[in-house]
């Protein structure tokens, strides 16, 4: 299994006379369909022209599969990309004025005529900004996450269970259900329907929706990247 994830931040910085930090936003965001073919065909085919801007707009409705475009463009930005190999992911970065950022709320990727992803976010106000008149930072990946079926689960207790893993786990998803699992940050934050990666030990552990008689008839997918 391969899939695209996308994730952003916006960096603002914010200084004063006692105050010389960052506002930063952050989201993850939906690959539209048309973003899923345009993945799909740039592997094989030049059909869709290469990544050229991030667009940030001001409209407010939750985004769709099925989305073309944004709900209300009013900032189009030539990105710059690179790839990193280690990390599977497509970094895109631009900059752009306080002014051209005031009261957006939604954000995307686009080549000339393709809306690949799409995010609407809390509005970006006067009371965020204040009088700044500092350059903002726009940080745009895309990683590639890979996974598989794994069925080699053993019971940890009381309904958890794990799994070596190798590989920087970023998701889990029931086999049967297509549910998918939350991180949490420790062992002991386990409820059912949530995951936990243990870095030092390379397990997988998971809380169950659903009761299993036996760990080998467990069926989760595990993402990585």
């Amino acid at each position: 299994m391969i899939d695209v994830k996308g994730e952003y931040t916006i960096s603002i910085p914010l200084q004063t006379m006692f105050l010389n930090t960052e506002l930063l936003i952050r989201g993850t965001n939906l690959i539209t369909l048309q973003g899923e073919s345009f993945f799909l065909n740039r592997w094989i085919n030049n059909e869709f022209n290469t990544i050229k801007y991030i667009v940030l707009g001001k409209g407010t409705a939750r985004p769709l599969k099925s989305d073309t475009k944004l709900g209300r463009e009013t900032v189009r930005k030539n990105c710059t990309g690179k790839a990193d190999i280690n990390t599977k992911k497509l970094n895109l970065t631009c900059d752009v004025t306080a002014s051209e950022i005031l009261d957006t709320t939604e954000i995307g990727v686009t080549n000339d005529e393709v809306l690949i992803s799409h995010d609407v976010f809390k509005k970006i106000s006067s009371t965020f900004l204040g009088n700044s008149t500092s350059t903002i930072h726009i940080n745009y990946s895309f990683t590639l996450i890979t996974g598989g079926l794994r069925s080699d689960w053993k019971t940890a207790n009381n309904g958890i269970y794990y799994v070596y893993e190798p590989n920087t786990v970023v998701g889990v998803v029931e086999y049967n259900s297509d549910s998918g699992y939350t991180q949490v940050k420790t062992f002991d934050e386990l409820y059912p329907g949530s995951y936990y990666y243990d870095v030092n030990s390379r397990n997988v552990y998971v809380k169950t929706l659903t009761t299993v008689d036996r760990p080998e008839d467990l069926k989760m997918i595990v993402q990585t990247k």
